[in-house]
């Protein structure tokens, strides 16, 4: 009796679980009721639909989406088709319930079209194990850059500008009040000169005084009023900018080598720049991390290589 296991599916080819969790709850959200309004008729819904779609195989969460939605088109239709026999005598209804039916069963053999295009896709590109390494890296590199600007979050908004305040009226400035002391006197009559044979001076009438003014009425006064100039733009406070992350050579490197396979090969190949470098240079700190990078996307270049020569 042999005791050999099955080996076990490359991870990369492995759906995550927690694509499966999301899968699983929107089908759930998507199928019709099921006839019975019974725990145990919920549950035998939910199994077959389960069944159904892990019939088709889906090895990614491209194939797995376009599976759900072939099974939710299915469920919908059969629906249909039970509300056709429910109301037979309406002929009205009839005919948009089966004009349902027919665009329910279309959208679901369109579906389950596109999960064997897409499975023959696969198959093709996993038969050459280059392509398969460049193909495992390249939706590595995209998981990873998606979950890196998902915990970013979004970029932070500018604060709105703040209304102008009004114009607040300052209180009048008070006058200040001539007092007797202070009061304008006129200026004093000159004595008219006398001739020499006078022999005593003629009197000098009195300084008349001028009456006080009355107080000024503040309600007459002008309202001193301070306001922003309008030519004058206010000043918001805009957050600061956090620092740049520090760079990732190696995931620079291993993105490098997806993206231009013959280029990376060749630095590889040459320790470094080619001397007929026909492309664009990188800069030194990412050919140095392409020549001595051990990554599996970048030793399956090595592997290319030597089996072309």
């Amino acid at each position: 009796m042999s005791n050999a296991s099955q080996p076990d599916p490359p991870l990369d080819l492995l759906l995550p679980r927690h694509a499966y969790y999301q899968l699983i709850h929107t089908l759930n959200a998507t199928l019709p009721p099921p006839v019975a309004d019974t725990p145990d008729s919920l549950l035998a819904r939910n199994d077959a639909a389960i069944d159904a779609v892990a019939a088709m195989l889906p090895t990614n969460a491209n194939e797995a989406g376009f599976a759900a939605q072939c099974v939710a088109a299915r469920a919908q239709a059969e629906d249909i088709m039970r509300l056709l026999r429910v109301h037979a005598d309406d002929l009205t209804v009839v005919m948009k319930l089966n004009a349902q039916y027919v665009a329910m069963a279309r959208t679901s053999r369109a579906a389950h079209g596109h999960v064997l295009r897409a499975q023959a896709v696969r198959h093709k590109r996993e038969a050459n194990s280059a392509t398969l390494t460049g193909d495992g890296w390249t939706q590595h590199i995209a998981i990873r850059t998606m979950q890196d600007a998902l915990r970013a979050g979004l970029v932070p908004a500018a604060p709105a500008a703040e209304p102008s305040a009004p114009a607040i009226a300052e209180p009048p400035t008070p006058v200040p009040q001539p007092t007797p002391a202070t009061a304008a006197q006129p200026a004093p009559i000159p004595a008219p000169a006398l001739p020499p044979a006078a022999a005593e001076p003629l009197p000098r009438p009195p300084d008349p005084v001028a009456p006080d003014p009355p107080p000024p009425d503040a309600a007459s006064l002008p309202a001193r009023t301070t306001a922003t100039p309008p030519h004058q733009p206010r000043r918001i406070a805009v957050p600061a900018e956090p620092d740049d992350p520090p760079r990732d050579l190696a995931f620079d490197a291993d993105r490098y080598a997806v993206i231009y396979p013959r280029r990376a090969r060749d630095i590889r190949r040459h320790g470094g720049l080619p001397p007929d470098c026909s492309f664009g240079p990188p800069d030194d700190d990412l050919v140095h991390a392409i020549v001595t990078g051990a990554s599996p996307a970048l030793r399956a270049l090595d592997d290319t290589h030597a089996a072309a020569d």
